[in-house]
């Protein structure tokens, strides 16, 4: 049995495809950068946290598969894991900018990366 999941997010204030990844990570158990993001008291632990998210998407990017659709993938007890795209630097810079302003932006990102997705679809046997 496949099942094949996509997560969509509308943007939260510009930040979709940070909420996105994150939301990956979430998926396949890795919650260290989210806590730490959402628990930040200042911004430099969300700055620290996020870039070495960034550095984990991208290695993980990097050796994912590819189907048909050339859309890419890792596969975790037999079920396939779509990733989302990797976050924009425009919107990585906006997300900081933001985040130096007002330290809850990230506990609010945090906290939409473990909500349920909006949207959901499922294709399956």
């Amino acid at each position: 049995m496949e099942f094949l999941l996509l997560f969509m997010v509308s943007n939260m204030e510009g930040y979709g495809e940070i909420i996105n990844m994150l939301r990956f990570f979430v998926r396949i158990k890795n919650f260290g950068y989210v806590d730490r993001i959402g628990n930040a008291l200042t911004p430099e632990p969300v700055e620290i946290a996020l870039h070495e998210a960034m550095r984990a998407f991208r290695s993980i990017w990097e050796g994912a598969k590819t189907d048909e659709e050339g859309r890419r993938y890792i596969e975790k007890d037999g079920e396939k894991i779509y990733l989302p795209k990797i976050p924009s630097d425009t919107e990585i810079e906006s997300f900081l900018n933001e985040v130096r302003r007002d330290i809850r932006i990230a506990k609010r990102v945090a906290t939409l990366a473990l909500a349920y997705p909006k949207e959901r679809k499922e294709r399956g046997e």
